[in-house]
């Protein structure tokens, strides 16, 4: 349904990213089987203008029904995450050092990222990307050294993922400014529908 709606409205979306409960844990998992409620689910569309080439991307995690307590504290985190990278993104700074600022947080609110039972738990993926007629292009914000500049057009996507509990994404797309970064991205943040 997502890929038809914005089909009919001139984009091509493929891959769209609908993923509950534990499959959510898994960055790239598109998801199948029912969605159960109570639990996280990730939803994470990138389409591309057909007209234009230029692509889009946007992940918010939501809830059917009621948020447990530590899926309300990892979203909380989560969007705590993406306004220090607001707070952060300019011209002349630095990808890495964000990213790096993120992993602080998570750590020392006590969500550890490594590997639990053979899975990859916590913040493993980069902070964002770059976005233009590429899905995935520089500059990045991640571990990787990456400087930014004025109209570079990133993705801020900070997450959190444990198996038991579900993951937890939020992704805006924000262009680079002199003085900061302003948010393109006007879809609303909600856990709970």
């Amino acid at each position: 349904m997502i890929n038809a709606t914005v089909a009919a409205r001139g984009g091509c979306a493929q891959h769209t990213i609908v993923a509950g409960g534990n499959q959510g844990c898994d960055p790239h998992e598109r998801g199948h089987g029912p969605l159960r409620a109570h639990e996280p689910i990730i939803l994470d569309i990138f389409p591309r203008d057909t007209r234009t080439g230029y692509w889009g991307d946007i992940t918010r995690t939501v809830v059917r029904g009621r948020a447990s307590e530590k899926v309300k504290q990892l979203y909380a985190l989560v969007a705590q995450a993406q306004d220090v990278a607001f707070e952060r993104l300019r011209a002349g700074v630095d990808g890495q050092t964000i990213h790096e600022a993120i992993q602080r947080l998570f750590r020392r609110e006590g969500f550890p990222t490594g590997v639990k039972r053979g899975f990859q738990q916590g913040f493993f993926h980069g902070t964002g990307h770059g976005l233009g007629l590429e899905i995935h292009e520089a500059p990045r914000i991640s571990g990787v050294k990456s400087i930014l500049a004025a109209g570079h057009v990133v993705t801020v996507e900070p997450g959190l993922y444990y198996r038991g509990i579900g993951g937890v994404r939020l992704e805006d797309v924000v262009v680079i400014t002199a003085k900061g970064c302003r948010n393109l991205t006007t879809f609303p943040k909600f856990l709970e529908i």
